[in-house]
């Protein structure tokens, strides 16, 4: 069994939606990327750079990436992505990303907080389209640096 030319297109549009969404703050949108009974597993950086957090359903999933409204901004890079088939209606996939979080300290300065990630996915198709049946992230590097401007704290 292979990916259709068609499903591997659906499948980056998907990662990459989700990407942009977050950054842009959509986190309903984000939500109806995820199947009904999604299950979300993340981190506790910098406790845990591993799955230890469990998050299961649509609307739990948006309330905890809602908690990414606490950054002035973040910026999410897919750097690579691959996938596979499970099934007729599943599959597998691994995403590479740098996620940037930015944020203003006690201090005033600006930093980046940026995690270099990745996701491992199970992807299911319903009602003709592709969804994140479940995503767990583990971060395998954080790095932090000054920022110099941020557009979205000038507005």
């Amino acid at each position: 069994m292979t990916l259709t030319n068609d499903d591997r297109i659906a499948l980056d549009d998907l990662v990459h939606r989700y990407a942009l969404l977050v950054d842009g703050r959509d986190f309903a949108a984000v939500g109806a990327l995820f199947t009904a009974d999604a299950l979300l597993h993340l981190p506790d950086p910098p406790a845990a750079l591993d799955p230890s957090v469990e998050v299961r359903g649509r609307a739990a999933i948006v309330e905890a990436l809602g908690r990414l409204t606490g950054f002035a901004a973040t910026f999410h890079a897919v750097v690579g992505r691959i996938a596979d088939p499970l099934g007729p209606d599943r599959a597998s996939g691994r995403v590479a990303c740098e996620a940037h979080h930015v944020s203003v300290g006690d201090d005033g300065a600006t930093r980046d907080l940026t995690w270099y990630l990745h996701y491992a996915d199970e992807y299911a198709r319903a009602d003709g389209r592709w969804l994140i049946a479940r995503r767990a992230l583990t971060v395998e590097a954080i790095a932090t640096a000054p920022v110099r401007r941020v557009r979205t704290l000038e507005a």
